[in-house]
């Protein structure tokens, strides 16, 4: 893309574009608006390298601005982890002196309104997978895409979670703790990362010859992409567990969120959670969903706030390297949370 897309889309000479840009004090309003939005549609950054008149420094007269979208959220039911993971991005957004803007946009198939009126120079991305028509937009602008979607997105860089190490970690420890039949539990079957979680959770319990049995069930559809699950769903994967035999000891449950309905169920039908029991090793580290659980579960922290800021970083090279065509995808390292009182 060049100054002259820019100008024929905007509607207004090159010289206009090119005063919006070195913020010109006699461009009228409307004009700005009109240019910056054209830019933003077409994926335009300004080379430091142009020809003409430009500020001394573009750290001291604009600060690069970032957006974060999140597609298909509502912004009505962020969860624990999500608000981890903004937490890491804004204080990497703030350390590195840049503009940061958040949007939540319910419709994958447009963009926000307010994205369209300012210049964004980097994106980082979260959520549902956009329309086509939205893609060929966003792909223009350097883009980092955040934890893990339920497809992969085919475009832009990825910093996730190290799924494999996420499901060795939850398989090592119930081996350690003796258990010699395993299960994982999960009620999102569509969920391609909670199907890394169980391959690497068998592979690993299987090299140590510990047997695991896979109990899921499919999701109900849901609009928004922070979807809350059926209670149906719950006693469905509790009765299959149930039903298993020799009935495993040691349970990995794919999230919190699920671990958070799982657990009150099987208490309630004569399972004792707990040491010399049956013990539960859950996954993101979200402990407002944990907090009404006795005994707590052990669990796998994410580490969320380390993905938003890995994320920032990443964005910051991809910006500076934005003809580099490889897909780069960086895996951040989890960690085991023991509850107080483990032995």
């Amino acid at each position: 893309m060049s100054i002259n897309d820019v100008a024929k889309r905007a509607g207004v000479s090159t010289s206009t574009v090119s005063r919006v840009i070195n913020a010109h004090p006699r461009v009228s309003a409307d004009t700005i608006t009109n240019v910056r939005r054209a830019m933003a549609e077409l994926g335009y950054v300004p080379s430091e390298n142009r020809p003409g008149p430009k500020p001394h420094s573009r750290s001291q007269t604009a600060k690069l601005n970032v957006a974060f979208i999140t597609f298909g959220s509502s912004n009505r039911g962020d969860t624990p982890g999500f608000e981890r993971l903004i937490r890491g991005v804004s204080e990497a957004v703030n350390q590195a002196a840049y503009s940061l803007s958040i949007f939540h946009h319910q419709d994958p198939n447009q963009l926000p309104d307010r994205f369209l009126e300012t210049p964004v120079h980097g994106l980082l991305l979260h959520g549902a997978l956009p329309s086509a028509e939205v893609q060929s937009k966003l792909s223009r602008i350097p883009s980092v895409w955040l934890m893990t979607n339920r497809r992969r997105p085919p475009w832009g860089d990825q910093v996730m979670p190290n799924h494999y190490e996420i499901g060795g970690l939850a398989a090592n420890q119930l081996r350690e703790r003796g258990h010699q039949h395993l299960a994982f539990l999960n009620m999102d079957l569509s969920h391609w990362a909670f199907q890394l979680y169980y391959h690497a959770f068998a592979a690993a319990a299987e090299r140590c010859g510990v047997s695991v049995s896979r109990v899921e069930e499919s999701a109900a559809e849901s609009p928004d992409h922070w979807f809350k699950y059926d209670l149906n769903t719950v006693e469905a994967v509790v009765d299959k567990y149930l039903a298993l035999s020799p009935r495993p000891t040691g349970l990995m449950v794919a999230d919190d969120m699920q671990t958070a309905l799982i657990q009150p169920v099987l208490q309630s039908k004569g399972v004792t959670i707990g040491p010399g029991a049956v013990e539960i090793i859950s996954v993101n580290n979200e402990q407002p969903y944990l907090i009404g659980l006795r005994p707590w579960p052990t669990v796998v922290d994410i580490r969320a706030n380390v993905i938003g800021a890995r994320g920032l970083s990443q964005l910051q090279w991809r910006m500076n390297n934005a003809d580099v065509p490889d897909h780069i995808v960086m895996l951040v390292e989890p960690e085991l949370v023991k509850p107080p009182g483990n032995v």
